[in-house]
C-alpha cells in the first residue's frame, strides 16, 4: 500500500461554520437568530474564512519542506535556455583591410511584438571579415552580457553566498563565458596553473563551477551556482565531533580536537568578488530566418542577417516539473549506469533537448564496438510553433546544433562507467503521410471533424512529447493502418474510416544504378538512385536515406566483404568527367571520408592488407589503389608495364583459401583480363585471356573452398544477342586447367550488365532479357531468361527495360539465413532473395529470381517500417470526410 501524505487539517469553510453553529446551539441558547443577516453570524463567517485560509497555508508546509529538501541535495530549478543562431556579417565589396566583429556585438530585429522589446543577440566570439573576403559567420546567443558586476566581498568565513543582481542566468551552453566568477587576489598568491584576468588594474583569480563540494581534485577554488536565482555559494565547513572521533579511534590530532574545516577554498576577507555572466533566454529568442538585421553596435559598412532561424530558446522550468525531477536525480547519483540514467543525464544537461533515447549499439549494429552506448537526441521545439501538432523534419534539423550535442557529450562522458563508450548523436527522421476516408454522422460539421482528425494524426505521428498525450512516437515502431483507424474512431462523431493508405516522401523509385547487400549487417541492403543512397534494414520492406550527395549521381556502392560497417560509394558529376568516393565506417550512418578524382571510376573492389582496408579503382586512366584513411592519395598500379596508359572497366578481388589475395582486372579496348595472385601489386599481373571480348563485369563465385572468376561480355549492337558470360577457376598461381569456360547457350540478352550468385546458380542482369538464370553446377546448362510475367518492367510487350544491377546476400549472410530456417523462417526468405535495379526502382524476388515485386512503392496499405534509431514526422495528410448519406451513394 503506498504511503500517502496526510493533510494537517482538512476542514473546509462549510465544516468550520457547521462546527461554530453547533457550539452556539449548545453554549448560548439565547442566540436564536442564526440567519446570514445576524451580525454574529457575519463574524462567524469571517473567522471561518480566515481559518480556512490559514489551514490552506498550513497544508502547504509539506510542499515547502519537500522543496527545501530537494535544494539541500542540490536539485534546483532549471533556468531559461538562450536561443542560438549563426549570424552572417557582410560588406558590399571585398577590401584589402580586415574588419573585426568584436565579441559581444549586439544584433536585434526591426520588428516588435506588441509591447515587448525585440530580442537581442550577442556574438559569443570575435570574428574577422578577412582581407579579400566579404562575409564572416559568428555564433550568437539571445541574452544580455553583464560585465564585471561587483557581487560582494569575501568574509574569510565558510558558507558564503552572494547574489547576482540580474537573475536568472541562462542555462549552460558549453561556453565558459556563460558565467565567470573571479575573486581579487594578490599576484604572490598565484601558482602557475591559476587562471586569471585583469580588471581596473587588479588581478582576479577565476574560480571553477562544480556540482557539489566532493571529489574536487587539485583545484579547490570552486563554487556552486543556482542559475535560476543567481545565487553563488562557496564551500561550507564540516565540523568533527570529538566524541565521535575518539570512538572511531582516530589518531589525527586535528580531527581529535573537533576542529572545523572548509570543504574547499573560501574567499579571503575583503577581497572583491566580481561576476561576468549572460542573463535572459526564453522562447522569445526563437526568431525566424532573416529577422536579425539591426546592429545595435553599428560597424561602418557592415550589414548583418541570420540565414537560418534561431533555435534552442526555452522558458525556465516549471516548479511542478522540479518536484518530479528531483527524485530521479537522487536515484541516479550523478552516474549513468542504466539506459534511463544516460537519458536523464542528456535531458538534464541541456534545455535544448526535449527527448533522449539510449541504445546499446552492439545490439543494433554489427560494426559497433561492445560496450558502446549511443544516446539519441531530439531537439526542443516550443509547442506554440506547432499548434496543430505538425512537426516537420526541417523544423527539427534546423535546431540540431553541434554546440548542444557537444555539451551533452561532455556530460555523459563524465558520468559513464569506466570501460563504456558513450556517443551523443541527433536522431534521424522519416516523413510519412496518411490518406484516408472518414464517414461522420450527417449532423456533424465535416470541416471541423477533418481539422480535429488531422490534428490528432499530427499529434500522434510526432517525434516530440505532446503535453498530456504521449511521450512522442516510439523509436523504431512501424506505423500501421490500425493506428490510423484508432485515431479516427477516437474522434466523436466518426462512424467509420476506410481506404487507408500510408505514404512516404521518398523511395528508390527512379533509376536504380547499383545494389549491394551488407555482408555483416542482418537484412541490410543498399540501393543507389540519383543523388541518394538508400538503405534498407529489413530486406527491402522499407527504405531510408543513408547518404545524400548533391549535384552528383551514384554509380557504385560496395560494402567491405571483411570489415563490418565499411561501405564505399562512387558518385559522378552530372556535368563533368570526374568522380568522388565517399566512405562510411558505420554502415552509412555517416560519411567522414571523401576523395575527389579528375576522371571517371568504372568499378571498385575492396581488399584487406595487413589490417588496412584498400580500395582498388578501375578507371579510364588505369588501375589505382586508395587506402581508406584520411589524407590518402590514389597510387597507380601498372598492370602492363608495356602499356602504362591502359584503362580498365572492371576489378574484382578475393582472398583464397590459402590466404593469398587474388586480383583480376578487365581492360578496355577488348585487351582481355589480367590476374595477380600477390594482392594486385605492381609487376605481378599476367594476362589470362579473353582478348577480343569486351568484358565490363567481373565477379567472384564461391563453391565451398573453390572460387571462380566470372566475366560478363558487352554487346555493341542493338540486335547483337551477346556472348553471355565466361568462367575461370581460381587456383592461386596456377592457371585454370579448363581455361575460360564460355556460357553462351540460351543467352539472348545483349550486354551483361551485372552478375550475382545463389550458390552455384548465376543471375545475370541483361540489356533486354531481364535477369537470366544459369545453373553452373550442371553440365551443358542453358541460360533461362526472365518470363514475360516475371514482374520486371518492360518497355513493350516481351521486351524488358535494361536491368542495371542485380544483388544477392553474401555467402556468410546466406548461411545465417539458412540457420534461421530451423527457427521458422521460410525457405524463400532464407538464402533465395534477389534484388534487381531497373529504370523505375528496385525489385525483389524470394524464389531465386523467377518472380519479382516492386520494392519502390511510396504508398502502403498495411504499414510503413522504421529503423530502430529513427522517428516518424508527419507529412501532408489527405483526409476525405463524408457524411453517411454521401458514403452510401459513393
Amino acid at each position: 500500500m503506498p504511503l500517502q501524505s496526510p493533510n494537517l487539517d482538512d476542514r473546509t469553510f462549510d465544516q468550520l461554520m457547521e462546527e461554530s453553529l453547533r457550539r452556539v446551539r449548545t453554549s448560548n441558547v439565547g442566540w436564536t437568530d442564526l440567519t446570514p443577516n445576524d451580525p454574529g453570524i457575519v463574524l462567524l463567517e469571517l473567522f471561518s474564512h480566515l481559518t480556512e485560509t490559514m489551514l490552506y497555508r498550513l497544508n502547504r508546509l509539506p510542499e515547502k519542506a519537500y522543496i527545501e529538501f530537494l535544494r539541500l541535495i542540490g536539485v534546483t530549478r532549471r533556468p531559461p535556455a538562450a536561443a542560438s543562431v549563426t549570424l552572417e556579417f557582410r560588406r558590399e565589396e571585398a577590401s584589402d583591410e580586415a574588419v573585426e566583429i568584436r565579441r559581444g556585438t549586439r544584433v536585434t530585429s526591426s520588428r516588435t511584438d506588441g509591447d515587448q522589446e525585440p530580442p537581442v543577440f550577442i556574438a559569443t566570439r570575435a570574428v574577422k571579415i578577412r582581407a579579400g573576403e566579404t562575409s564572416a559567420l559568428a555564433l550568437a546567443l539571445h541574452c544580455r552580457q553583464i560585465e564585471a558586476e561587483l557581487a560582494g566581498k569575501g568574509t574569510g568565513q565558510p558558507g558564503l553566498s552572494i547574489q547576482a543582481k540580474h537573475p536568472p542566468l541562462i542555462a549552460p551552453t558549453g561556453d565558459q563565458l556563460d558565467l565567470v566568477v573571479a575573486i581579487e587576489v594578490d599576484r604572490t598568491e598565484l601558482d602557475e596553473r591559476a587562471r586569471t584576468l585583469q580588471f581596473n588594474g587588479k588581478t582576479y583569480r577565476v574560480w571553477r563551477q562544480v556540482d557539489n563540494f566532493t571529489n574536487l581534485g587539485h583545484d579547490r577554488y570552486v563554487y556552486v551556482v543556482d542559475r535560476m536565482t543567481g545565487t553563488i555559494s562557496f564551500a561550507p565547513a564540516l565540523g568533527t565531533s570529538v566524541d565521535t572521533v575518539q570512538q572511531l579511534g582516530s589518531s589525527d590530532p586535528i580531527a581529535a580536537t573537533g576542529s572545523i574545516k572548509a570543504l574547499a577554498a573560501i574567499p579571503s576577507i575583503g577581497r572583491e568578488i566580481r561576476l561576468w555572466y549572460r542573463q535572459g533566454g526564453g522562447n522569445a529568442g526563437n526568431v525566424a530566418a532573416g529577422e536579425l538585421t539591426v546592429l545595435k553596435d553599428p560597424i561602418p559598412g557592415i550589414t548583418v542577417t541570420n540565414p537560418q532561424p534561431a533555435s534552442g530558446g526555452r522558458e525556465a522550468e516549471a516548479l511542478d516539473n522540479v518536484l518530479i525531477r528531483g527524485p530521479q536525480e537522487l536515484h541516479s547519483l550523478q552516474r549513468a549506469i542504466t539506459a534511463r540514467d544516460f537519458e536523464l543525464a542528456a535531458l538534464y544537461s541541456s534545455r535544448s533537448v526535449s527527448r533522449a533515447k539510449a541504445v546499446t549499439r552492439a545490439a543494433l549494429w554489427a560494426h559497433a564496438t561492445p560496450g558502446t552506448v549511443e544516446v539519441l537526441l531530439v531537439p526542443f521545439l516550443p509547442q506554440e510553433q506547432w499548434p496543430d501538432g505538425h512537426v516537420t523534419v526541417d523544423m527539427l534539423t534546423e535546431r540540431q546544433t553541434e554546440p548542444v550535442r557537444a555539451q551533452i557529450q561532455r556530460v555523459i562522458d563524465e558520468r559513464r562507467p569506466l570501460g563504456t563508450t558513450a556517443i551523443a548523436s541527433w536522431a534521424r527522421y522519416k516523413t510519412v503521410s496518411v490518406k484516408t476516408r472518414i464517414v461522420v454522422r450527417r449532423e456533424e460539421d465535416k470541416n471541423a471533424v477533418e481539422n480535429r482528425v488531422r490534428k490528432r494524426i499530427n499529434r500522434t505521428i510526432n517525434p516530440l512529447p505532446v503535453s498530456g498525450d504521449s511521450d512522442g512516437w516510439p523509436f523504431g515502431q512501424a506505423l500501421r493502418a490500425s493506428h490510423v483507424y484508432d485515431i479516427a474512431l477516437a474522434e466523436p462523431g466518426v462512424l467509420w474510416a476506410d481506404r487507408v493508405r500510408l505514404m512516404v516522401d521518398e523511395a528508390p523509385d527512379q533509376c536504380v544504378t547499383t545494389l549491394a547487400a551488407d555482408a555483416f549487417q542482418p537484412n541490410a541492403w543498399y540501393a543507389g538512385s540519383g543523388s541518394t543512397l538508400f538503405r534498407s534494414l529489413n530486406d527491402g520492406d522499407g527504405w531510408e536515406s543513408a547518404g545524400r550527395f548533391a549535384d552528383e549521381e551514384i554509380a557504385l556502392v560496395e560494402p567491405h566483404p571483411d570489415r563490418a560497417g565499411m561501405v564505399a560509394t562512387v558518385t559522378k558529376s552530372a556535368t563533368e568527367e570526374n568522380a568522388q568516393i565517399h566512405i562510411s565506417q558505420d554502415s552509412g550512418e555517416s560519411w567522414p571520408l571523401t576523395f575527389s578524382f579528375a576522371f571517371e571510376i568504372n568499378d571498385i573492389a575492396w581488399l584487406q592488407r595487413e589490417n588496412e582496408s584498400v580500395l582498388l579503382l578501375a578507371t579510364d586512366r588505369g588501375l589505382f589503389e586508395l587506402k581508406a584513411r584520411g589524407g590518402s592519395a590514389p597510387v597507380q598500379i601498372l598492370v602492363d608495364l608495356q602499356d602504362q596508359s591502359m584503362g580498365f572497366y572492371a576489378v574484382a578481388a578475393v582472398r583464397e583459401v590459402r590466404g593469398q589475395i587474388t586480383v583480376a582486372v578487365a581492360a578496355r579496348e577488348t585487351v582481355g583480363v589480367f590476374l595477380s595472385n600477390e594482392g594486385g601489386r605492381q609487376g605481378t599481373f599476367r594476362k589470362i585471356g579473353l582478348g577480343g571480348e569486351d568484358v565490363r563485369v567481373l565477379k567472384i563465385q564461391y563453391d565451398g573452398p573453390r572460387a571462380f572468376l566470372w566475366a560478363g561480355a558487352f554487346a555493341a549492337g542493338g540486335n547483337d544477342p551477346g556472348d553471355g558470360c565466361f568462367r575461370w577457376e581460381l587456383r592461386g598461381s596456377e592457371d585454370s586447367p579448363e581455361g575460360w569456360e564460355a556460357f553462351k547457350t540460351g543467352w539472348n540478352g545483349g550486354s551483361c550488365r551485372a552478375i550475382a550468385f545463389l550458390g552455384m546458380n548465376v543471375l545475370a542482369a541483361s540489356h533486354r532479357s531481364g535477369i537470366l538464370r544459369l545453373d553452373a553446377g550442371k553440365r551443358d546448362s542453358e541460360w533461362v531468361p526472365s518470363a514475360v510475367n516475371s514482374g520486371l518492367p518492360q518497355r513493350d510487350s516481351g521486351r524488358f527495360h535494361p536491368v542495371n544491377a542485380v544483388a544477392t546476400a553474401p555467402p556468410n549472410r546466406i548461411n545465417e539465413q539458412l540457420e534461421g530456417v530451423r527457427a521458422g523462417v521460410t525457405a524463400a526468405q532464407a538464402g533465395r532473395q534477389v534484388l534487381a535495379g531497373c529504370i523505375d526502382g528496385a525489385y525483389r524476388s524470394l524464389d531465386g529470381g523467377e518472380q519479382y515485386v516492386s520494392l519502390s512503392n511510396r504508398e502502403f496499405a498495411d504499414k510503413v517500417t522504421l529503423p530502430p534509431t529513427w522517428l516518424f514526422c508527419s507529412g501532408d495528410h489527405e483526409i476525405t470526410v463524408m457524411d453517411e448519406d454521401e458514403a452510401e451513394r459513393d
